[in-house]
């Protein structure tokens, strides 16, 4: 990779004279319209890991361990950790590993006597008093609620619940919901446009949801277009997913949105790990799209992108103070991205980190000091920030350990490790930084678009829940375990894994292929359903089950499938059952006849039934995506999949209450 600091001025130009960034308007930023600010914006975002105002305290939320720690950053030591749970969670049973709680954001009063996190699984915010360490009674808020902010004055707390497609109002003096907002797509970030406008972070779509915190009222919606294909399918483009974080760039009246694009035009077998997925930073003002940010392709003649290093998985932002320059959190490359604020390109790079899975970044007050929540590793990472000459970066010291023991079981971790890494360096599961499992099954789940796989076009499954009790995997039945997988790994991620039937995989990457499978089947839970309307649920679930209309004949057992019918051993030789329910794509880009994963026919337009656990969480629907809702699904398949043709509007109503309750 060239020096990217020496070529800065280069970036600034040819954006200029090309439209790098992804052929939108790429006026430098300092110049973007309505650069000064009012005097009352505020730069508060969700966050993993804040800093008090002395900068002598750092707390982090411990997603897999039910809790949040408390480090004290002179000593560089753990002080105290808070149990949000009556325990830590552990194993059952069964081998699931299923936190109680998972605890994904908190926000700090101003006064900083409270802090406040959200409980992802719990569906509540839970307040912490810092003085004593007591947490008060949880507050039921929604369905997993994850990102957090509270306003200037304190007055109120405001709580995104994904799985609700709503933005909560807390009262923090009553500890009561006061308002509800439904922002209608999966709302994952919150933060201040500089207006004062709250601003909720689509997680699955490409737009943020603005609000008026007085009064919750929703406004207009601020759009993060979709790129076209510019040529070169390794220049930065594709449909935009993974908004993770949301952050105003002090001094001015930008707000930077951190997120991936995918490029789901470029069809298999031209379809690789260059071409599949971007880093990229959208800058908005006012609610207008200005540019996006993103990987430089190094050998375009003529195009010049913003970083000249290759990383994956933007998760977190943090802005120094005088918005000089925005810190990245790179989740999946495992790295620090400093990107020069007023001329939009790549300043420096820190990498590697220390630890593992960084999902989260705070700066000391003074602006010498960050601090990174690398969540897998269960430590602190601390980053000197020199700005002698521009900007440096720097690991200063061990990693803080937060945990004084790990609850989840070391294969659980690994497996953890390698679903979120894009680490080429450690192992070979991508090339160059490139692609994790975690790009398209974003939290483990999907990212909600259909790619142009070589057999067809293909929908992103979930894993949530794991694939135990699922049957086979693919659309087609063309795998019958996750180790499978490896082949996933090579064609799509650019991973160097040989293994033409497992029993040929070298030792050392039967090991890593089995820590992808426990984790994937032990450790990535199911969605906690969103608020369902009890009495139209059971009604529902009476007509699901009912023999006349057929749902439950194909979506049977615990986890919603025949898949695997009569094939206990899932033997992909057969038998194998396969259903056409009408849905086959025969214009365009067509399902076609392939062999699975060891050679054995599947015809094309013949599908495994998917599992309906947890389907709520997983728009859009069947094997191309082609069906946006769960009543669309039903429409589409009229006459072809059970009997439904009969069912009234109400009926039809009450069945999606049941699936979405599942």
């Amino acid at each position: 990779m060239r020096d990217v600091r020496s070529a800065a001025w280069l970036g600034v130009v040819f954006a200029a004279a090309q439209g790098a960034c992804h052929g939108a308007a790429v006026t430098p930023t300092s110049d973007a319209p309505g650069d000064a600010p009012p005097a009352a914006a505020s730069t508060s975002h969700s966050a993993s890991i804040a800093v008090s105002a002395d900068g002598a305290t750092v707390y982090v939320v411990n997603a897999d361990a039910d809790s949040v720690s408390v480090v004290d950053t002179t000593t560089r030591a753990l002080r105290s950790e808070i149990l949000l749970a009556g325990a830590h969670p552990a194993v059952d049973a069964n081998g699931a590993y299923s936190p109680a709680v998972m605890p994904r954001a908190l926000a700090l009063s101003p006064d900083g006597a409270t802090l406040y996190v959200t409980g992802q699984r719990a569906g509540a915010l839970f307040a912490i008093d810092l003085a004593s360490g007591t947490v008060a009674a949880p507050i039921a808020v929604g369905s997993e609620p994850i990102g957090v902010v509270v306003a200037g004055d304190g007055g109120a707390i405001f709580v995104a619940c994904g799985q609700d497609g709503t933005v909560v109002r807390v009262d923090a003096a009553s500890r009561q919901v006061t308002a509800t907002a439904q922002v209608g797509a999966e709302p994952w970030s919150l933060g201040f446009a500089p207006d004062g406008e709250l601003l909720a972070t689509a997680f699955l779509a490409g737009n943020l949801a603005a609000l008026d915190p007085a009064t919750l009222a929703v406004g207009t919606s601020w759009p993060i277009p979709d790129t076209a294909p510019r040529g070169d399918q390794r220049l930065a483009h594709g449909q935009v997913r993974g908004l993770y974080d949301v952050a105003t760039r002090p001094g001015s009246a930008q707000v930077w949105v951190a997120h991936v694009m995918l490029g789901t035009d470029t069809a298999q077998p031209a379809l690789d790990f260059e071409s599949t997925v971007f880093p990229s930073l959208s800058i908005l003002v006012g609610g207008t799209y200005v540019r996006t940010l993103s990987t430089d392709a190094q050998d375009v003649v003529g195009i010049d992108g913003s970083f000249g290093d290759v990383v994956s998985g933007p998760h977190a932002i943090a802005f120094t103070s005088d918005g000089a320059y925005a810190l990245v959190v790179d989740t999946g490359s495992e790295d620090v991205l400093a990107v020069d604020a007023n001329s939009g390109v790549e300043a420096t790079l820190l990498r590697p980190l220390p630890g593992h899975m960084p999902e989260g970044i705070a700066i000391s007050p003074d602006g010498t000091e960050a601090y990174v929540d690398e969540r897998n590793t269960n430590d602190v990472a601390a980053i000197s920030i020199d700005r002698t000459n521009g900007i440096a970066l720097a690991v200063d010291g061990a990693p803080i350990p937060r945990l004084a023991s790990d609850p989840m079981p070391a294969q659980l971790r690994l497996g953890q490790h390698l679903f979120y890494s894009a680490n080429s360096d450690e192992y070979p599961i991508t090339t160059n930084h490139w692609v994790s499992c975690a790009s398209c099954h974003l939290e483990g789940r999907s990212d909600a678009v259909t790619w142009n796989f070589a057999q067809g076009p293909r929908d992103t499954p979930s894993n949530a829940g794991g694939m135990l009790g699922t049957g086979f995997l693919f659309r087609t039945a063309d795998r019958n375990e996750v180790q499978n997988y490896w082949k996933t790994i090579d064609v799509e991620q650019g991973g160097d894994f040989d293994c033409m039937a497992p029993a040929a995989c070298p030792a050392a990457q039967t090991t890593l292929l089995d820590a992808i499978e426990a984790y994937v089947d032990h450790a990535i839970p199911l969605p906690i359903p969103p608020t369902t309307d009890p009495a139209l649920v059971a009604r529902g679930q009476a007509i699901f089950n009912d023999p006349t209309v057929g749902c439950a004949g194909c979506h049977t057992g615990p986890r919603f499938t025949d898949s695997g019918a009569g094939n206990p051993t899932l033997d992909l030789t057969g038998p194998v059952v396969l259903h056409d329910v009408g849905t086959c794509a025969t214009a365009g880009y067509p399902d076609v006849a392939h062999t699975d994963i060891d050679g054995d026919p599947r015809a094309a337009c013949l599908f495994d039934t998917p599992s309906l656990s947890g389907v709520a969480a997983s728009p859009p629907f069947l094997h191309d995506g082609s069906a946006p809702t769960l009543h669309d699904v039903l429409e589409k398949t009229r006459g072809t999949m059970g009997d439904i043709t009969s069912l009234s509007a109400d009926d039809e109503a009450a069945l999606v209450e049941y699936l979405r309750s599942l």
